[in-house]
């Protein structure tokens, strides 16, 4: 996989912190509506027996009134936590129960995924969410936090990260845990429940798990420079904390984002000097102030994300397919008992995995419904178009 570096990377002094990037990588929020019409509920249900019929999940799509798709998605052939539907894409995951009038329970649980907060900025990914959501024709009573994850990415000296870090911890959390590769300090886990802190070593999970290698031209470097980890702070808050520190709909979280991780940092965590003494004689730790101060919250939109995305969601599968041909080849070879060495090209590969698919019964239709259905996981909006008050959109049958 190929990644072009932003910028050249200069060592920094062995001493610096220095803060890439501060904002929310996850955002999840409970949406109370009416339906007044059955028409979206209903399109949901013929979705998801079609669904269920074929044993996966198949694609559906809102649009608006000039025929232009606003959110395609996947349908689940089943549901999840006590909702009926699962409605999945790259951008958003939406819980929809099954009621017209709001209840107890919320209407829609929508998740906004990292990269399309990151790719757009909170506030627009928001927007466009209530534009996807009134646009099935629901009417809105209310849309809550449910849970809000906020992270800082820091440029930190290795001598700072290591085994030793959990001594000066200062915490109200009565759990606490270090997590290891080999003896390389990978992370480490504070709390349970309604607030939960992780800081781990970004680079290191970028590579073992998110491949969520767009982050570098959000953090304006290539790699982490000698002598230094790219370190993750990361607050994980739920409701009932949220509320708590009186934060109720996605408005507040815009005024009080800063509220919110001076809370975390200052009175819920921090790192102290002279591990057990008395409060009075502690004092913070010089890189953790810089994480007390650092946080920004401007997460603005960064268009270059997708293009970074799509080119390395591309490599990953071309590589796929290449190693799958390969060994589609080397089967049919041995199946035929051919015992010729000669040059194989890509087109000969190619050539066999078309008869293999025809002799499977894969014609035009299969393809094409499962190319609708897996671009709904690859899509971002680019631009977001403004509707008229009152304004409804239609389902896409």
């Amino acid at each position: 996989m190929t990644i072009s570096p932003p910028s050249k990377v200069k060592s920094p002094p062995g001493n610096v912190v220095r803060v890439l990037a501060s904002g929310v990588d996850s955002l999840v929020l409970s949406i109370d509506v009416y339906w007044h019409k059955k028409g979206f509920l209903n399109y949901l249900k013929r979705r998801k027996a079609e669904a269920q019929l074929k044993g996966k999940e198949i694609q559906g799509a809102i649009k608006g009134k000039d025929n232009e798709i606003i959110w395609p998605f996947t349908v689940k052939p089943h549901g999840s936590r006590g909702y009926e539907w699962i409605l999945s894409s790259k951008e958003y995951t939406l819980l929809v129960g099954n009621w017209h009038a709001p209840k107890t329970k919320p209407s829609i649980l929508a998740e906004i995924r990292s990269e399309t907060l990151w790719l757009h900025g909170v506030e627009q990914a928001v927007e466009h969410l209530f534009h996807i959501v009134k646009s099935t024709g629901a009417s809105f009573q209310a849309m809550k936090l449910s849970r809000v994850d906020l992270c800082m990415d820091l440029l930190l000296p290795e001598k700072i990260w290591n085994q030793r870090i959990m001594r000066y911890q200062v915490t109200r959390a009565t759990r606490a845990s270090q997590h290891y590769t080999h003896k390389d300090l990978e992370g480490i886990s504070i709390g349970k429940g309604s607030i939960q802190a992780r800081i781990y070593n970004k680079e290191l999970e970028i590579k073992q798990q998110s491949k969520k290698f767009w982050l570098y031209n959000i953090w304006g470097i290539s790699k982490a420079p000698r002598d230094h980890k790219i370190i993750r702070v990361e607050f994980q808050l739920r409701r009932e904390v949220i509320k708590e520190l009186g934060l109720d709909t996605s408005d507040d979280l815009f005024e009080k984002m800063g509220d919110l991780w001076a809370y975390c940092t200052e009175k819920w965590l921090k790192f102290q000097t002279r591990p057990g003494k008395h409060h009075t004689q502690r004092k913070t730790l010089a890189w953790w102030e810089t994480v007390q101060q650092g946080f920004k919250g401007d997460q603005q939109s960064s268009p270059l994300i997708r293009t970074k995305s799509l080119r390395i969601n591309t490599d990953q599968h071309i590589s796929q397919i290449m190693g799958n041909l390969v060994s589609l080849q080397a089967l049919r070879r041995e199946a035929s008992k051919d015992a010729r060495e000669e040059n194989i090209s890509i087109y000969t590969m190619i050539n066999g995995f078309i008869d293999e698919a025809q002799l499977r019964g894969m014609d035009s239709w299969d393809l094409d419904e499962a190319v609708r259905t897996r671009r709904a996981k690859f899509h971002h909006h680019i631009t977001q178009k403004k509707t008229k008050s009152g304004e409804k959109g239609r389902c896409r049958d």
